[in-house]
């Protein structure tokens, strides 16, 4: 079943273990997440990024950790939005 854990500070999210590690940004509408899932196997974890969304440092930082970069589409959606829905295309696509 998938888990939901709380928020947490940038460089412990960064630093979260896994095979399958996705960031979700709205500045990479060309790699959906449904896309990325596709080449997935295991466990997936995702960073759901805050209100506002992420700086350009922090999204570097998460592509030199090893993250995937990926978007729900063009739509912004409100963080807890985002989480629920990443969270539903992830259980369709696995």
């Amino acid at each position: 079943p998938p888990e939901v854990s709380q928020p947490m500070k940038f460089k412990e999210a960064v630093a979260l273990p896994g095979n399958a590690r996705i960031v979700l940004s709205e500045s990479e509408p060309e790699s959906m997440l449904k896309d990325v899932l596709a080449f997935v196997n295991g466990d997936v974890v995702l960073d759901v990024g805050p209100e506002g969304g992420w700086t350009e440092a922090e999204l570097s930082s998460f592509r030199m950790a090893g993250w995937r970069s990926a978007s729900l589409g063009g739509t912004i959606l409100r963080a807890e939005t985002a989480a629920i829905a990443a969270m539903a295309v992830v259980l369709a696509e696995l």
